[in-house]
């Protein structure tokens, strides 16, 4: 496994998701919170939606250190499990 490689991948593939998510809930009010029940399996009641260049930089920023952590890790298993 060609860990490298596969990191860029999973990091592009993470931003792009990641940006067309945030973009598609910033666009469609009342999208978000209708789908909070679903992703975290629980009522959250009244959630305000916050969309501002920070949050989006954190949560690009976020998920691409776990994607990347994750990728990582099976790299590592991948090399060392023959």
């Amino acid at each position: 496994m060609d860990t490298i490689r596969t990191l860029k991948i999973g990091l592009v593939w993470t931003s792009i998701v990641w940006t067309v998510c945030y973009l598609v809930v910033g666009l469609i009010p009342g999208l978000g919170p209708g789908l909070l029940p679903y992703l975290f399996h629980l009522n959250l009641g009244s959630v305000e939606n916050i969309f501002t260049i920070g949050n989006f930089i954190g949560g690009l920023v976020l998920w691409n250190v776990i994607v990347a952590a994750g990728i990582a890790l099976a790299g590592v298993l991948s090399n060392s499990i023959k």
